[in-house]
Protein backbone atom coordinates (compact mmCIF):
# COMPACT_ATOMS: atom_id res chain seq x y z
CA UNK A 1 0.00 0.00 0.00
CA UNK A 2 1.29 3.47 -0.89
CA UNK A 3 2.27 5.84 1.84
CA UNK A 4 -0.19 8.82 2.16
CA UNK A 5 2.66 11.16 1.67
CA UNK A 6 3.46 9.34 -1.85
CA UNK A 7 -0.30 9.85 -2.65
CA UNK A 8 -1.45 11.72 -6.04
CA UNK A 9 -2.57 15.41 -4.83
CA UNK A 10 -3.27 18.24 -6.82
CA UNK A 11 -2.18 21.61 -4.59
CA UNK A 12 -1.04 25.43 -5.31
CA UNK A 13 1.92 26.37 -6.64
CA UNK A 14 4.33 27.62 -4.25
CA UNK A 15 7.28 30.03 -5.52
CA UNK A 16 9.61 27.42 -4.68
CA UNK A 17 7.99 24.80 -7.31
CA UNK A 18 8.44 27.39 -10.02
CA UNK A 19 12.08 26.05 -11.45
CA UNK A 20 10.60 22.52 -11.68
CA UNK A 21 7.51 23.53 -13.33
CA UNK A 22 9.87 25.28 -15.46
CA UNK A 23 12.16 22.49 -16.45
CA UNK A 24 9.07 20.17 -17.06
CA UNK A 25 7.31 23.16 -19.43
CA UNK A 26 10.95 22.65 -21.14
CA UNK A 27 10.22 19.32 -22.14
CA UNK A 28 6.41 19.46 -23.67
CA UNK A 29 6.55 22.59 -25.27
CA UNK A 30 7.54 23.95 -28.53
CA UNK A 31 7.45 27.23 -27.14
CA UNK A 32 8.05 26.86 -23.37
CA UNK A 33 7.83 29.71 -20.71
CA UNK A 34 10.57 31.07 -18.67
CA UNK A 35 10.71 30.51 -15.44
CA UNK A 36 9.76 34.63 -15.22
CA UNK A 37 6.57 34.21 -16.68
CA UNK A 38 5.57 31.31 -14.00
CA UNK A 39 6.43 33.27 -11.45
CA UNK A 40 4.56 36.37 -12.66
CA UNK A 41 2.02 34.29 -13.04
CA UNK A 42 1.89 33.36 -9.39
CA UNK A 43 2.40 37.25 -9.01
CA UNK A 44 -0.60 38.18 -10.78
CA UNK A 45 -2.77 35.55 -8.26
CA UNK A 46 -3.63 33.23 -10.96
CA UNK A 47 -5.13 29.90 -10.19
CA UNK A 48 -1.44 27.93 -10.07
CA UNK A 49 -2.11 24.09 -9.47
CA UNK A 50 0.78 21.19 -9.19
CA UNK A 51 0.42 17.53 -9.48
CA UNK A 52 2.54 16.23 -7.27
CA UNK A 53 3.50 12.69 -7.28
CA UNK A 54 5.80 12.19 -4.92
CA UNK A 55 7.76 15.33 -7.17
CA UNK A 56 5.65 17.15 -9.78
CA UNK A 57 4.15 15.37 -12.54
CA UNK A 58 2.19 18.28 -13.87
CA UNK A 59 0.59 21.38 -13.56
CA UNK A 60 -2.34 23.83 -14.88
CA UNK A 61 -2.43 27.81 -14.75
CA UNK A 62 -5.97 30.00 -15.10
CA UNK A 63 -7.00 33.54 -15.17
CA UNK A 64 -10.04 34.14 -13.53
CA UNK A 65 -12.02 37.44 -15.14
CA UNK A 66 -15.79 38.65 -14.40
CA UNK A 67 -17.69 36.01 -15.62
CA UNK A 68 -15.44 34.02 -17.17
CA UNK A 69 -11.64 31.96 -16.91
CA UNK A 70 -9.17 31.51 -19.13
CA UNK A 71 -6.96 28.47 -19.14
CA UNK A 72 -3.36 29.52 -20.21
CA UNK A 73 -1.42 26.17 -19.52
CA UNK A 74 -1.47 23.24 -18.35
CA UNK A 75 0.99 20.27 -18.73
CA UNK A 76 1.97 16.87 -17.40
CA UNK A 77 5.93 15.37 -17.85
CA UNK A 78 6.37 13.07 -20.56
CA UNK A 79 7.08 9.77 -17.91
CA UNK A 80 3.71 10.38 -16.65
CA UNK A 81 1.60 10.66 -19.22
CA UNK A 82 -1.59 8.92 -20.20
CA UNK A 83 -2.20 8.40 -16.72
CA UNK A 84 -5.35 10.49 -16.34
CA UNK A 85 -3.60 13.38 -14.95
CA UNK A 86 -3.90 15.72 -17.72
CA UNK A 87 -7.87 15.07 -16.92
CA UNK A 88 -7.46 15.90 -13.58
CA UNK A 89 -5.17 18.91 -13.91
CA UNK A 90 -8.22 20.49 -16.44
CA UNK A 91 -10.66 19.03 -13.92
CA UNK A 92 -9.27 21.17 -10.93
CA UNK A 93 -9.10 24.28 -13.57
CA UNK A 94 -12.47 23.86 -13.80
CA UNK A 95 -13.50 23.29 -10.73
CA UNK A 96 -11.99 26.40 -9.60
CA UNK A 97 -13.04 28.79 -12.27
CA UNK A 98 -16.86 27.09 -11.35
CA UNK A 99 -16.10 28.03 -7.87
CA UNK A 100 -15.37 31.41 -8.71
CA UNK A 101 -18.14 32.28 -10.80
CA UNK A 102 -17.02 31.60 -14.03
CA UNK A 103 -19.68 31.14 -16.32
CA UNK A 104 -17.36 29.95 -19.27
CA UNK A 105 -14.03 28.45 -19.56
CA UNK A 106 -11.51 29.41 -22.31
CA UNK A 107 -8.88 28.32 -24.08
CA UNK A 108 -6.62 28.12 -26.80
CA UNK A 109 -4.88 24.46 -28.30
CA UNK A 110 -2.50 23.99 -31.47
CA UNK A 111 -4.15 22.06 -33.81
CA UNK A 112 -1.40 19.45 -34.20
CA UNK A 113 -1.87 18.85 -30.33
CA UNK A 114 -4.39 16.20 -30.78
CA UNK A 115 -3.64 14.42 -27.64
CA UNK A 116 -5.16 17.38 -26.13
CA UNK A 117 -7.94 18.36 -27.84
CA UNK A 118 -9.59 14.73 -27.37
CA UNK A 119 -9.04 15.16 -23.68
CA UNK A 120 -10.82 19.00 -24.09
CA UNK A 121 -13.67 17.40 -26.50
CA UNK A 122 -14.20 14.79 -24.04
CA UNK A 123 -14.33 17.08 -21.03
CA UNK A 124 -17.23 19.36 -22.74
CA UNK A 125 -15.28 22.03 -24.62
CA UNK A 126 -16.59 23.03 -27.88
CA UNK A 127 -14.31 24.33 -30.51
CA UNK A 128 -15.42 28.22 -31.27
CA UNK A 129 -12.84 29.75 -34.10
CA UNK A 130 -9.37 29.92 -35.06
CA UNK A 131 -6.76 32.53 -34.05
CA UNK A 132 -4.29 32.67 -36.98
CA UNK A 133 -0.55 33.18 -36.64
CA UNK A 134 -0.97 32.60 -32.44
CA UNK A 135 1.90 30.57 -31.80
CA UNK A 136 5.12 31.98 -32.96
CA UNK A 137 8.87 30.66 -33.43
CA UNK A 138 10.32 27.70 -33.19
CA UNK A 139 6.87 25.99 -34.69
CA UNK A 140 4.55 28.60 -36.32
CA UNK A 141 0.76 27.42 -35.64
CA UNK A 142 -2.91 28.83 -35.61
CA UNK A 143 -4.68 28.18 -32.72
CA UNK A 144 -7.52 26.52 -31.66
CA UNK A 145 -10.11 28.48 -29.58
CA UNK A 146 -12.28 26.00 -27.32
CA UNK A 147 -14.94 27.42 -24.60
CA UNK A 148 -16.57 24.82 -22.08
CA UNK A 149 -20.35 26.37 -20.67
CA UNK A 150 -20.56 26.13 -17.17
Amino acid sequence: MRAVQDAPQIVRMEPGDVEVVSGLEAQVSPAPWSVGIFRDCLKAHYECWVFRLGEIAGYVIVSLGPGEAHLLNIAVAPDQQRRGFGRQLLEKGVTVARQAGAERVFLEVRPSNLRARAIYEKAGFEFLSIRKKYYGLPHPEDALVYALAL
